[in-house]
């Protein structure tokens, strides 16, 4: 008969938290605060990446996420 030894698990390092990224916006927001009203919210959910899905319809996007995003797109 074989015996099951579970062993303790082992103690890491503690996580560290992720860097901020600033505040959650809306695709309205990035449509109108970031962009200033030149694309709408349905092009913002279409084409601005990386995107935050929090469910089958709600699609937020990090701050300097978008910012970076834009400036990427700035460069040629």
């Amino acid at each position: 008969m074989t015996t099951l030894r579970l062993e303790p698990p082992s103690v890491s390092a503690p996580l560290a938290p992720p860097p901020p990224r600033g505040r959650l916006l809306t695709a309205e927001q990035v449509a109108t605060d970031l962009l200033a009203g030149a694309h709408s919210p349905a092009w913002v959910r279409r084409h601005v990446r990386p995107k935050l899905a929090l469910g089958h319809s709600t699609v937020r996007f990090y701050e300097t996420d978008v910012v970076a995003w834009i400036e990427q797109q700035r460069t040629p």
